[in-house]
């Protein structure tokens, strides 16, 4: 009978950010603001990153990202929203921003064979060939 067990791996810089905007785009959408019924002729927004990669080489991340979009026009209440993100298991970050899972498939002759389950894409970077079969390619 085959069986499957789920792989521990390290996130991708794709899947860290599309984690990230899952996140951001879920708390900003508790504001009435965000709702799709509402309309602006154009807005300003800073956006503060802080980012600490975790067991990494890659440094911090700490920036400052500048949007403009549409006319100016009269500025309105600000909207300061400050969202913490705390350390999770990659899987979990994986599951809440509905990306695929890696997995160790073992079929009925012991072959052993990963697969990245979920619904949604293969994160670039992340793809292992079809029919790979651990220490063999088929």
């Amino acid at each position: 009978m085959a069986s499957e067990v789920s792989i521990p791996k390290s996130l991708s810089g794709g899947e860290m950010l599309q984690a990230l905007v899952t996140a951001f785009r879920s708390a900003l959408l508790q504001d009435q603001r965000f709702h799709s019924h509402m309309a602006y002729s154009g807005f300003t927004a800073t956006i503060h990153l802080q980012l600490t990669p975790q067991m990494s080489f890659v440094p911090d991340i700490n920036t400052i990202i500048p949007v403009f979009g549409g006319e100016p026009g009269e500025i309105g209440d600000k909207i300061d929203e400050t969202i913490d993100i705390p350390l999770r298991p990659p899987n979990q970050v994986r599951e809440e921003a509905d990306l695929p899972q890696p997995v160790l498939v073992t079929d009925n002759e012991g072959r052993t064979t990963e697969k990245w389950v979920k619904r949604g894409e293969v994160p670039k970077g992340a793809a292992v060939p079809k029919n790979r079969v651990m220490g063999n390619a088929t």
